[in-house]
């Protein structure tokens, strides 16, 4: 079958406009409010992005162009990675716990996660994942895993910034669960890094590939 015969199914641009236009719309709204809502507000924007980058890259370019991993395969692929990273490094962040290293260190880190806490987890490392697969291919790094690890300081330092501080009044740096707490927080999210990253360059290291062509064709 060639590249021609792929048909991509019908309506497929109106979902990806509508949903760009409602994460952008709720967003925004969501920043307007306080407590922790900014913080969805914000990922809300994030998927807003990844969804016009669907769309604008999403003309036919070709893999002469867009290399052996067309956007729409980066953006699947960094949303697989994502969530896989975050079960990793939420089991690494449980491990790290209750062998005592946190206790250890004076980090008041728990490893007891609920039903939402769990969700959100997931759902912040599905969009991060995303944001992953658009930037992928202009990350420096030799390997896959080193650009994901790469990459993971900008999640670091978005909860070391942004969420602590702001939405949870832990102080900056997470200051008020402990002196080193960000020594955790970037080690695991190294991990989610490297996981992620490396699953972004499995798809891009098989034989078969997915093919770039119009979202509208």
């Amino acid at each position: 079958m060639s590249d021609s015969d792929v048909v991509s199914p019908p309506g497929s641009a109106f979902v990806w406009r509508v949903g760009a236009l409602a994460s952008g719309a709720a967003g925004l709204f969501l920043l307007t409010t306080d407590g922790e809502s900014v913080s969805l507000g914000i990922l809300l924007l994030i998927v807003a992005l990844a969804a016009s980058g669907v769309l604008l890259g999403g003309g036919a370019h070709g893999p002469a162009v867009e290399g052996r991993l067309d956007l729409s395969a980066c953006l699947g692929l960094g949303l697989l990675g994502g969530i896989l990273a975050a079960v990793v490094s939420a089991a690494a962040r449980t491990a790290v716990v209750e062998v005592g290293l946190t206790g250890a260190l004076g980090v008041a880190l728990t490893s007891a996660w609920t039903g939402p806490d769990f969700l959100s987890h997931l759902g912040s490392g599905a969009v991060w994942g995303m944001v992953l697969g658009v930037i992928y291919r202009e990350l420096p790094g030799a390997s896959p895993g080193a650009r994901g690890v790469i990459f993971s300081l900008a999640p670091a330092l978005y909860l070391l910034l942004k969420v602590y501080p702001a939405d949870r009044g832990l102080g900056l740096f997470g200051l008020e669960l402990g002196t080193l707490t960000f020594v955790f927080v970037l080690g695991l999210n190294l991990v989610w890094g490297f996981v992620a990253g490396s699953v972004v360059g499995w798809g891009e290291a098989g034989d078969e590939t997915p093919v770039a062509r119009p979202i509208d064709e």
